[in-house]
């Protein structure tokens, strides 16, 4: 009998890559947001079977095109249905972007100002929709002002079912 593969969630951590204790400063902190959904995802989130959702974290941190070509790599040989675009800070959005237009995406900014995450999805949106590629990926943006990731998980836990449905 053949084994039926049900689709993972991609988790792509992005960041800001300048270098010289730019990037640096902020790789720990991407990393656990990452790993945080992750954790919260799988444990809050089942298939229709009933079985429990997995979860695909990029390799590394994605601050340019190479990285975000070698997580789309590992993402296709992985099954990965979806993907949550997961940032504590501004990134090049059209070098870290997921460019498949198959897929369901997210975008969780999380940097502490009055609308995180609100200018590098802008930036996608207005990207997609110069592409007339819109149509074909909806984004939601999943935003919350909280300044220390160690915070992260608890107060997600407490707004999860409040979270915007996809556009």
């Amino acid at each position: 009998m053949k084994k039926i593969s049900l689709p993972k969630i991609g988790i792509r951590p992005v960041i800001d890559g300048r270098r010289m204790g730019v990037r640096e400063s902020l790789e720990e902190q991407t990393m656990n947001m990452a790993k945080a959904t992750a954790a919260l995802l799988t444990e809050k989130l089942r298939h229709a079977c009933g079985a429990a959702v997995e979860c695909v974290i990029s390799d590394t941190c994605i601050a340019g095109m190479a990285e975000a070509a070698a997580c789309e790599e590992k993402f296709s040989s992985q099954n990965v249905g979806l993907t949550i675009t997961v940032t504590p800070c501004w990134c090049y959005g059209s070098e870290t972007i997921d460019m498949d237009p198959t897929r369901p995406k997210a975008i969780w900014g999380f940097n502490g100002t009055e609308r995180p995450g609100a200018v590098y999805l802008g930036q996608r949106l207005w990207q997609l929709t110069a592409r007339k590629a819109s149509r074909h990926s909806p984004f939601t943006v999943m935003t919350f002002r909280m300044p220390m990731t160690h915070r992260f998980l608890p107060m997600l836990k407490k707004n999860c079912c409040a979270l915007p449905a996809p556009v």
